[in-house]
């Protein structure tokens, strides 16, 4: 492993080699002829105004640039209150000497004169844009690519975009959703050099979009702003690969843009599963024997003169899978431990079809009207056993447990939300009304077959199961608002509101054991509930927004509801009803301190309301080792968070910097509370510790900046985390603690001309702490090294390296630290004017790929592994195809 750890160092030390030219000169006030000291010194790419290199003079008013690539610049000076001096050089293997460059002194900030080159960054309120041609990507890159290159965001193997520390959720195309059931299509599949800008924001949820009312959910979002012409054209790639072991992918993806207009349309099929596709960039494990199909159609446009929008797509996908599974765990109590070793495989197929269509009518000037239906259909079937063996303290057989179970099921699901907007007059008020309602319907039948072995004192106690468990569930439910916003004054407008939604919800499960004709007549009433539960909710909002010259953005949100509930389980004789009011409280407040510096806090509170299922004593079983009761007593928890968000970006080094941080505290939390008896039986229930509070905090800091001379581009980072958490574990109060520090940084080159590449590394340390058995506390470190290297060789061919080593330290429960390390290649060919690529990929070439995944949760540790296919080669052919998108008319 050190052999493997010295290559890696020894890579990434490459150098490149540039030729020696330099740029020297003198910068001098015209009318003093004196020296002017910390002048800004600019080069820019005189083809696309990429900002190529940074200085400043010294005390003698002397600049020196070197080395530097061949190639035609732009050169600018500037200094507060002086004239901009602008020229365009040639860069040959000589020296350039600049000489006297005298500036005549003049009221022209170096601020306006970068906005007219198109600054690399801007930040707009709470959102950060990026200019997308500032960052240079090769001919046919995509969306992701062009992400990866961004600073303070990173794109992982398996396509999670994040942003600032937080991960995005939601990436659009010109405001929409494009196949917004699946944002990977989009980053994958868009091309780089269509996008003219970059925004990344936090986005209101859709609830709060459609209501006006602020919830204080905040979804991270992309939004890619296209260049005009790019908004015309048809677009896409095919691929095909086959491998070794029979392993296959093929891929399709095709759109037609025609301004307002968008058709895309995608479809998959491999047995390498739908998440580890033949990228060179996965992780390279297929876990167990994966089939998966995909389907999927996207259309946008706008009719009647804009008026009318309409943004639908369809999906559907068929994904199966079997594989094997071995599990270790050890759970603490407060005089033993208790170990389980477990083996399990499963058999599963499912096939979804999903639906999803938004319609925006804008009726006339004063009106508009929002529609949207979501419908989904879904069948499924599986197959699993399990195998269990559970001792206490290392050496006591306390149970065994087998069980075979075979299952079928299908949903049927759909939603439908329509809103209305109407202003009232022309100083600011308006009315909004909503109305929403969702139906679905769950069936499924299930074979369960198992044994439990009980084992005291040399005697076997065994209990048999054999049933056939029916299930299924409906749930309707309906809901309105009606808000009222008003202009107060000139920068404080007012928003009244009413709620209301009901929801009925049925879920019948019907266990029955064999009897003796050896059908299922016998209902286990132990295994079964009837249950009907009925909500009716209403409530009132207000909310104050207070907007200050675009500088200061103040919103303030409450929300007041008076909840009715009623559960009835006629099987085990259950009558659940309660009334109570319930308030959430929201505060947002965005500063926009400079024009390059924004700042963001907020706070909400809101109340964890108790579910029946906590609430109702006696849930059904789902195995005779675990029971689950309620407490009619339980009481409502209070959840305060805090939030923070600072944001700025230096023009004249070209720099960004961000920290977020976020507390969050549980009062009179709801824990949980477990007791295992001498029969290896879990009983586990829900309490309220009044005394105590849980909480937690993270903060995360980043920061970017270009360095040798704009030849790499810096990232480093720092996150924080702690949890602080409360349960009881047979009878005694246990207090888990969390503490979790990582420090790490990133290098970016990508100029497609001799090698690109990026590399991400970082160090952490994680502490496990539990007042039940301190002498298990324990750090452990942690360390992870990714880099993907793209070398330019002759001839059109090109060698892609993934290069990932991780490193998990051992703790007082598993004493052996895991390493992991793995190498994929991959060998290009470009064909057909770059269009076509010819690759060969080797996955895991030195087969070190290690299957091991631990985790602590409270008081319990555990480790798993599964059945892993990890080297294996393929061969395949992309095509690229483009026609007119992206490219200006002649």
């Amino acid at each position: 492993m050190m052999n493997r750890i010295l290559f890696l160092v020894l890579f990434f030390c490459t150098t490149l080699s540039y030729g020696q030219s330099s740029i020297k000169g003198k910068v001098l006030d015209k009318g003093e002829n004196k020296p002017l000291m910390n002048a800004s010194v600019i080069l820019l790419s005189a083809q696309d105004s990429i900002l190529k290199v940074f200085t400043r003079t010294n005390e003698e008013g002397n600049f020196s640039i070197q080395p530097l690539e061949k190639g035609n610049y732009r050169v600018l000076v500037t200094y507060p209150k002086f004239e901009l001096f602008s020229d365009l050089i040639t860069v040959e293997d000589t020296k350039i000497d600049l000489h006297d460059i005298k500036i005549s002194s003049r009221a022209h900030v170096l601020e306006e004169v970068v906005i007219t080159q198109k600054l690399p960054i801007k930040i707009k309120g709470d959102t950060i844009e990026y200019n997308a041609g500032s960052f240079e990507t090769e001919k046919n890159a995509k969306l992701e690519d062009l992400l990866r290159r961004l600073p303070g965001m990173t794109v992982s193997s398996d396509g999670t975009i994040t942003a600032q520390g937080k991960t995005v959720s939601k990436v659009l195309i010109d405001g929409e959703e494009f196949f917004g059931y699946d944002p990977k299509i989009a980053i994958r599949n868009v091309r780089a050099d269509a996008i003219d800008k970059v925004q990344v924001y936090e986005k209101k949820s859709d609830e709060a979009e459609l209501t006006g009312v602020d919830d204080g959910v905040r979804i991270k979002t992309v939004n890619v702003v296209l260049k005009e012409e790019a908004r015309k054209g048809i677009f896409g790639n095919a691929n095909g690969a086959l491998g070794t072991k029979g392993l296959f992918d093929a891929a399709l993806f095709a759109a037609k843009f025609n301004r307002t207009e968008r058709i895309g349309l995608t479809g998959n099929w491999n047995n390498m599963g739908g998440g580890n596709d033949s990228r060179i960039r996965s992780n390279s494990s297929i876990q167990g024997k994966p089939e998966y199909k995909n389907i999927g159609i996207n259309y946008d446009n706008v009719f009647l003169k804009k008026r009318l929008s309409l943004n639908s797509s369809y999906n559907f996908n068929n994904n199966s899978a079997s594989n094997e599974r071995q599990s270790y765990s050890k759970e603490i109590f407060p005089d033993k431990t208790r170990e389980t070793t477990g083996y399990s495989t499963s058999d599963d197929d499912t096939k979804n079809n999903n639906f999803r269509t938004q319609v925006r009518f804008k009726i006339d000037s004063i009106q508009n009207l929002d529609v949207q239906f979501n419908a989904g259909k879904s069948n499924s079937q599986s197959k699993s056993t399990s195998n269990r063996t559970i001792t206490n303290n290392d050496t006591t057989l306390t149970n065994t447990f087998k069980e075979r179970n075979n299952s079928n099921g299908n949903n049927d699901n759909a939603d439908f939300r329509i809103n209305y907007r109407r202003r009232l007059n022309n100083n600011g008020r308006s009315l909004n009304a909503q109305f929403n309602t969702q139906i679905s319907q769950n069936k499924s039948i299930a074979q369960v077959n198992s044994t439990t072995n009980y084992y005291k004192e040399n005697v076997v106690d065994s209990v048999v199961l054999d049933q056939q468990r029916v299930n299924s569930s409906t749930s309707n439910r309906i809901g309105a608002s009606l808000n009222l916003n008003e202009k107060v004054f000139q920068d404080l407008y007012l928003t009244l509101g009413y709620t209301m939604n009901t929801n009925i919800s049925k879920s019948l499960n019907n266990s029955s054991n064999i009897d003796e004709l050896g059908k299922y007549t016998k209902l286990d009433s132990l295994y079964s509930k009837n249950e009907e539960n009925r909500n009716f909710n209403q409530g009132a909002n207000i909310q104050i927004n207070y907007n200050l010259k675009d500088k200061i953005n103040v919103t303030i949100s409450n929300t007041i509801s008076y909840k009715n509930q009623k559960l009835i389980d006629t099987y085990r004789d259950i009558d659940l009803k309660r009334n109570f009011w319930d308030n959430n409280l929201n505060m947002n407040i965005n500063y926009k301190l400079t024009l390059n510096k924004n700042l963001m806090v907020s706070y909400s509170t809101s109340n964890k309301i108790p579910t029946f299922g906590q609430l109702q004593s006696l849930q059904p079983l789902t195995n005779p080792l675990f029971i689950q009761l309620g407490n009619p007593d339980l009481k409502k928890s209070t959840e305060n968070s805090y939030n923070f968000n600072f944001n700025s970006f230096s023009i004249l080094r070209s720099s960004s910097f961000n920290i977020n941080a976020g507390i969050s505290t549980t009062h009179n939390p709801i824990a949980n509370k477990r007791v295992l008896d001498t029969l290896g039986v879990t009983t586990s229930n829900y309490v309220n510790i009044s005394d105590k509070v849980n909480w937690s905090a993270r903060v995360y800091s980043g920061y970017s900046k270009p360095i040798f001379n704009n030849l790499l581009q810096f990232n480093p980072n720092a996150n924080l985390s702690y949890g602080n958490s409360y349960d009881f574990i047979n009878g005694e109060l246990n207090n888990s603690k969390n503490y979790n520090a990582s420090i790490g940084f990133g290098l970016n080159k990508q100029n497609s001309k001799v090698i690109d590449f990026n590399f991400f590394s970082n160090i952490g340390i994680d502490r496990q702490e539990t007042l039940l058995k301190p002498e298990l506390n324990n750090n452990s470190l942690r360390t992870n090294l990714n880099a993907d290297i793209k070398y330019f060789l002759p001839y059109k061919f090109d060698l892609v390296q993934v290069v990932n080593y991780g490193y998990t330290g051992k703790n007082k429960v598993f004493t052996k630290a895991i390493h992991q390390f793995y190498m994929n290649l991959e060998l290009n060919k470009k064909l057909m004017s770059n269009n076509l690529q010819l690759s060969l990929k080797a996955f895991d070439i030195f087969k070190t790929f290690n299957t091991i995944n631990r985790s602590f949760d409270s008081s319990n540790f555990s480790e798993s592994q599964q059945q892993l296919l990890t080297q294996y080669f393929m061969v395949g052919l992309k095509w690229d195809f483009n026609k007119n998108l992206g490219k200006k008319n002649d």
